[in-house]
């Protein structure tokens, strides 16, 4: 059965996340995974471990049973100067634009440390941030035990991350607006076999998503 990304806990938009009460985020990130649980979808959950808070560790603990948790980035962005202007960061390598090679692997091992905690943590992907990254991350991520590193067609084509040396890593590629998009979206468009990837928190902020989710997943299990 095929696998579904699923990006962003503890969320991924500073803006969104500021403007609600956290435990409501993790009420509909529980919503959302129940729904996998339910059918027995395998799934990825990509956690960003400097954004962790309380709670976080035992909350994912509790939760993900059927499915795995994964590293998405280290902060997801959050501490660039002006998020209204996040998407500059983009084609330098988003969240890593800046990162040497010592900082990435700093990053690396106090997340690993973090993630470590969570039952279900997987260290074979790695899902970075708005689908971009660098040659320096890929130099540090070569030397630990992720395979696969997750991105869109998007990014791949339009930063030209076909010249990056990947080493022995998989780049695992989703398609925009077809696989990589709402759920009600992706659902009419599964004859494609890429990577499908969603975002809970923008398909939570629409009426009927749940439904939606539900009826993806009743294709996946045809």
């Amino acid at each position: 059965m095929r696998s579904v990304r699923i990006d962003d806990f503890p969320h991924g938009d500073l803006r969104l996340f500021l403007t609600r009460d956290r435990i409501r985020y993790r009420e509909l990130v529980e919503k959302t995974l129940n729904v996998f649980e339910q059918y027995k979808v395998p799934y990825i959950l990509g956690a960003t471990p400097q954004l962790l808070q309380e709670g976080d560790i035992e909350f994912l603990n509790k939760v993900v049973k059927g499915g795995k948790v994964v590293m998405h980035g280290f902060t997801h962005g959050w501490d660039f100067p002006d998020w209204s202007n996040v998407v500059s960061c983009w084609e330098h390598g988003g969240e890593f634009a800046s990162h040497t090679r010592e900082r990435v692997q700093e990053c690396y091992s106090n997340g690993l440390t973090t993630l470590q905690q969570v039952n279900s943590f997987c260290e074979e992907d790695f899902i970075p941030p708005f689908n971009c990254y660098t040659q320096t991350v890929l130099d540090v991520l070569k030397d630990t035990n992720v395979k696969r590193i997750h991105t869109c067609d998007k990014e791949w084509d339009a930063y030209n991350y076909n010249k990056l040396e990947h080493y022995n890593i998989e780049p695992v590629i989703s398609k925009y607006g077809v696989t990589y998009s709402d759920a009600n979206v992706v659902v009419n468009n599964l004859s494609d076999t890429s990577q499908i990837t969603l975002h809970w928190c923008y398909d939570a902020e629409r009426m009927g998503w749940e439904e939606d989710y539900h009826t993806l997943c009743k294709e996946l299990i045809k």
